[in-house]
């Protein structure tokens, strides 16, 4: 009770309450004025966890309205989430009938919401979970979205259908689905010492056995990005000789990279030759002789700050 305080709780050991309820004691049932409007427990009446579950379950709809009173309750609510966005035109309605007859067949495993596109909130999901504007109407199935998120997309090009959709998340219950990366076309060429990553060559730089990898995840607009960058790309110029090091950025707005959790920008990691499962945040000081030191201090394979000096010259 005190963790769900907007949920009426109550108990009773009077027989004649138990037996209107057609139930045997211990029991809990929940009644709510959406949808089911009752639901019987079935886990253990003596695990919190279980019951929050249960409750946090039921308490809203099974299809809710994405926008900013619900936002918070979506994404900390811990169930992947299911969500369709589409614009309220003909395909739109037609694709959201669809997407609600398919909800109640998930038994309340998935949380299940529907946005638009036209409001600043709108947007702002459309843009952290990399959806265009020209996909919808378009679903996608969440996973940890407060953490490292998943991102799995219904594909075809065909309408929504009720049966698409449940197929979509069975697929995903039954492990079939691969996530879905967004990437930007790799560049023909790269120009200038920072080696300039995208989603889909970023697993094969980054993870390469013989290299450390120090890569900075940036946003065009970010103010802090821009002020880093000529700093950033005279340590990628000092350590050019160094060829066991490379020094990456990715447009973080643009590229998708799985299990990677950016919180602000800019992120700067560093991928160990010797431990690429456990990449190093950048603490170091943002001006050059602080990149060096702490690289030099960091890196599987040594490098002498005196060399770098001397191939310099």
């Amino acid at each position: 009770a005190r963790q769900v305080e907007d949920v009426m709780f109550a108990y009773s050991t009077v027989a004649p309450v138990i037996a209107k309820f057609n139930t045997q004691a211990p029991a809990l049932k929940m009644f709510f004025p959406h949808d089911e409007k009752v639901a019987t427990f079935s886990g253990d009446v003596q695990s919190v966890a279980d019951m929050e579950r249960f409750v946090k379950s039921y308490r809203h709809p099974l299809v809710i309205p994405f926008d900013g009173d619900t936002a918070p309750e979506i994404f900390g609510d811990g169930r992947p989430i299911l969500l369709l966005f589409r614009d309220k035109d003909d395909k739109g309605k037609a694709a959201e009938e669809q997407f609600r007859k398919a909800a109640p067949g998930f038994g309340r495993k998935l949380l299940v919401s529907i946005a638009g596109s036209s409001e600043p909130m709108d947007q702002r999901l459309m843009d952290y979970v990399s959806v265009e504007p020209e996909e919808l109407p378009t679903v996608r199935l969440l996973t940890n979205p407060m953490a490292s998120m998943t991102k799995y997309r219904l594909q075809g090009g065909g309408d929504i259908t009720e049966a698409s959709v449940a197929e979509f998340v069975k697929d995903f219950e039954d492990g079939k689905l691969e996530p879905h990366m967004k990437s930007e076309q790799p560049p023909a060429s790269q120009q200038g010492p920072v080696f300039v990553l995208v989603g889909s060559t970023f697993q094969k730089v980054v993870e390469d056995p013989a290299k450390d990898v120090l890569v900075e995840f940036y946003a065009p607009w970010c103010g802090h990005c821009k002020k880093l960058e000529p700093v950033y790309k005279e340590v990628a110029k000092k350590l050019e000789s160094v060829g066991t090091i490379i020094i990456a950025k990715i447009d973080a707005t643009a590229n998708d990279v799985e299990g990677v959790d950016i919180e602000g920008f800019p992120t700067i990691k560093l991928w160990r030759a010797s431990n690429k499962d456990e990449p190093l945040d950048y603490d170091g000081d943002r001006d050059v002789d602080g990149f060096l030191t702490w690289l030099e201090d960091k890196v599987a394979h040594p490098f002498s700050r005196l060399e770098v000096a001397r191939a310099e010259l």
